[in-house]
């Protein structure tokens, strides 16, 4: 990789190309006429200084102009809020829908464009537009890339190139059309640090390049990797949120209890509940008219007795573990000074809501959220919901760096959510201040949110998830969003979140419409979720293929035990029946065996294939299917129980010289493959059977 030139962008409006006056075998140096800039390129980091004498703009400072070339198509991840222009009225028509009311706006197309023509905002306008969520979109060449990426993937002389741009000490940096690398600081400077600005990975296998690329940055920029971190709370068994069932208007203390309740009489095994926003004492206030919190309580008009009593019922129901939502600064327009003052901190007046907000820096935002954090604790809560996470990249605009203030307040949450014995559950959070800061906290939403009932959304929430947990995997948990069973996509969206490998969690308003069938399909007679062992990543033939706008399946696979599992979706947006095959060359998970027993889950179909075998699946529009392939060990393979959605890890199996030991977790039907033919035996929950 070759840097190409240099752009610098002042205070005053102004922009200036730089020249190169010196180069040598790692570096180059850029002499504007008011500053210079170095660049070094070492093992694939390229870091940047900068010193001026003219102050650098507190938005884009720099553009660097790389040097690239791409034999196939490239993967982008970004963050332009473009690509989800259409989701405001889906919002506003379908999220009433949900509670049973009626919309107000028209309703939206069940089949979108995406994407669309990104246009060139300026950052104020990116801005404006709450640009949280990474969008996946593929395209021909690097002019293409929209503004504001997060990262790329492509094909060059055979090997696979990602780029990774990073968190700086003191810069945001993301990638833009050119390529160029867009520096933001978030104020006026004369002096740039000498910062990584972005890794380089390149190698012959996807999977390993990428995970070998985020492990890199997590070493520069100073998070952990999912799988250095421990499992949230909410990762254990089925939960219910109370967002879609209610919105903010519904939520009230019997609401919630009457619905919990009556899920749990229906045998619905739930283990967790989220309250999600609508519970605060709140006012709105600022000019831009957004509801800050006003005291530390709830609502009395919705909760009377506040969140400790309702907390306290759902426990004495069976409920385990139970999450409150919250704001990354306390709530949407922040919090009054009486907040403030009884959690014993000084609040910091946003130059942007003009709210108080918390502290920039670590200590003082450390003992904020140690005392917010501490009465969350005391309501009986076990984990928390922090929205709106990309905010610190606005919030005090001018008066701090964004790296230096998204670095001292993610920390300092994150500490105190460990100190006081809670995990974090992240959300509007897809952008480099965020994720890069995920040093203890494990999870990360993965996708604009879900809209209930929609067409068009359905296809989009599973195109954006699968190819999203190509990076955010990981850096943490990948979490889909809730889902409503009644939706008529529902058994789409319960697949999906089996495979996602994170929390599996439902938003039902109405129980006695829940689909007890479909979650009996997923969760296990002792609450435990059924599924993937690792979070489930797009297969290889895929990866630089549009499945909403060609005619190809969109793809997930991960491994269950000893099988692999791939589930399959028809989310073509012009509505084609579609036929499409798997290989085992496309897998990111397999074993080596020389042969696979494979079961199709819907169809019930059973067959064998050698390594270089295919297996050919065919769905209408928004069809779905789960194709198990078991390793065949001295002629004998496990499927695992049918009733399942993932029947392999309904089972535990257990690999001994010429026999498979195989235990049920619940009652059912073992499907197996035995001298060379299929067979099934009916097993009561804990029974063990030979094959």
């Amino acid at each position: 990789m070759m840097i190409k030139g240099v752009t610098m962008h002042y205070a005053d409006g102004s922009s200036e190309d730089c020249s190169l006056i010196e180069t040598g075998e790692n570096h180059y140096m850029y002499k504007c006429v008011n500053g210079t800039v170095t660049l070094r390129n070492e093992e694939g980091v390229v870091s940047l200084s900068a010193s001026t004498v003219k102050s650098l703009s507190s938005l884009i400072a720099l553009d660097i102009w790389l040097d690239l070339e791409n034999d196939s198509r490239i993967l982008v991840l970004t963050t332009h809020p473009d690509a989800g222009s259409m989701y405001a009225s889906a919002f506003a028509y379908y999220n009433k829908l949900a509670i049973g009311e009626s919309p107000s706006v028209e309703k939206p197309p069940d089949n979108p464009v995406y994407p669309p023509r990104f246009t060139m905002i300026d950052h104020f306008s990116y801005i404006r537009r709450f640009p949280c969520w990474s969008y996946p979109v593929i395209i021909q060449g690097f002019d293409e890339i929209p503004l504001y990426s997060i990262f790329a993937v492509y094909m060059h002389k055979g090997e696979y190139i990602v780029l990774l741009p990073l968190l700086g000490c003191t810069s945001t940096v993301y990638l833009g059309p050119g390529p160029r690398l867009m520096v933001f600081t978030g104020r006026e400077v004369f002096e740039l640090p000498e910062t990584p600005v972005l890794i380089a990975g390149k190698g012959l296998n996807l999977y390993r390049v990428i995970e070998e690329t985020v492990a890199k940055a997590s070493r520069i920029a100073g998070f952990r990797l999912r799988r250095e971190k421990r499992l949230p709370v909410f990762m254990n068994g089925l939960g219910w949120c109370s967002w879609n069932a209610f919105l903010t208007t519904r939520l009230t203390h019997d609401n919630v209890v009457t619905v919990v309740s009556r899920l749990l009489g229906k045998d619905i095994p739930l283990k967790w509940v989220l309250i999600d926003d609508g519970w605060q004492d709140e006012e709105v206030v600022s000019v831009l008219q957004v509801r800050a919190l006003k005291t530390l309580n709830t609502d009395r008009s919705k909760f009377p007795r506040g969140l400790s009593n309702t907390v306290s019922m759902l426990k004495n129901m069976g409920i385990r573990y139970t999450g409150l939502w919250h704001t990354i600064n306390i709530h949407w327009g922040g919090a009054g000074e009486e907040v403030f003052r009884e959690l014993g901190s000084n609040g910091y007046r946003s130059p942007v809501l003009k709210t108080l907000i918390p502290q920039p820096e670590l200590g003082d935002a450390y003992r904020f959220y140690k005392g917010f954090y501490k009465w969350v604790g005391k309501q009986g809560f076990n984990f928390v919901k922090v929205d709106n996470q990309w905010s610190i990249h606005a919030l005090y605009l001018g008066d701090k760096a964004s790296a230096e203030a998204s670095r001292s307040i993610e920390l300092a949450l994150q500490l105190a959510a460990e100190e006081n014995g809670l995990d974090v559950l992240n959300c509007m959070s897809m952008v480099p201040e965020n994720y890069y800061s995920f040093l203890l906290s494990n999870a990360v939403r993965t996708s604009i949110d879900y809209v209930p009932f929609w067409r068009g959304g359905a296809k989009l929430h599973a195109f954006f998830n699968v190819y999203n947990s190509l990076l955010f995997s990981h850096i943490a948990y990948p979490d889909y969003d809730m889902w409503v069973t009644y939706d008529p996509y529902a058994r789409l969206h319960a697949v999906l979140r089996v495979f996602s490998g994170g929390p599996v969690y439902i938003t039902d308003g109405d129980p006695d419409r829940t689909d007890r069938e479909l979650l009996g399909k997923i969760v296990l007679p002792d609450g435990s979720i059924t599924r993937v062992d690792e979070p489930g990543l797009p297969t290889l033939d895929i990866v630089f293929r549009d499945p909403y706008n060609e005619e190809v399946l969109l793809k997930i696979a991960s491994k269950t035990g000893f099988s692999t599992a791939i589930a399959l979706f028809n989310i073509n947006r012009n509505e084609k029946r579609i036929s499409d095959k798997v290989t085992v060359d496309t897998l990111p998970y397999i074993t080596e065996a020389e042969a696979y027993a494979y079961y199709k889950v819907f169809t019930g179909e059973t067959g064998v294939i050698d390594r270089s075998g295919e297996v050919y699946v065919e769905l209408e529009p928004l069809g779905v299917e789960v194709l198990i392939l078991s390793p065949i060990i001295n002629n004998k393979a496990v499927i695992g129980l049918e009733n399942y959605l993932l029947p392999p890890a309904a089972v535990e199996s257990l690999i001994l010289p010429g026999k498979i030991l195989v235990k049920a977790k619940a009652k059912g039907r073992i499907l197996y493959y035995k001298d060379a033919g299929f067979a099934r035996k009916q097993v009561e929950a804990g029974e063990t059977v030979e094959i």
